[in-house]
């Protein structure tokens, strides 16, 4: 009977541990990731209106001319910028 309650008690705990693992991956911070491709699909799956306004920044820039290009980055600084209003 003592063995059932403990084996219980057990599963129980393994069951809450799980729960608790999975929300902390989940709310994981994608700033301790270096800028890249990885970093962008962490922020992406965590926030899926990420994409939605980087898009929308992106045209908000070449509607004021800016284009991608290697010598200005004119464009990368506007998105940036875009990217941190509310």
């Amino acid at each position: 009977m003592a063995k059932d309650v403990l084996f219980d008690v057990v599963r129980t705990l393994i069951a809450f541990s799980m729960v608790l693992s999975s929300t902390s991956a989940q709310a994981q911070n994608c700033r301790q990731y270096p800028p890249g491709p990885f970093r962008l699909q962490c922020a992406e799956a965590i926030h899926p209106q990420f994409e939605a306004k980087r898009e929308r920044c992106k045209e908000e820039a070449m509607s004021m001319g800016l284009s991608r290009s290697a010598l200005d980055s004119g464009m990368k600084d506007y998105v940036h910028a875009c990217m941190q209003r509310r």
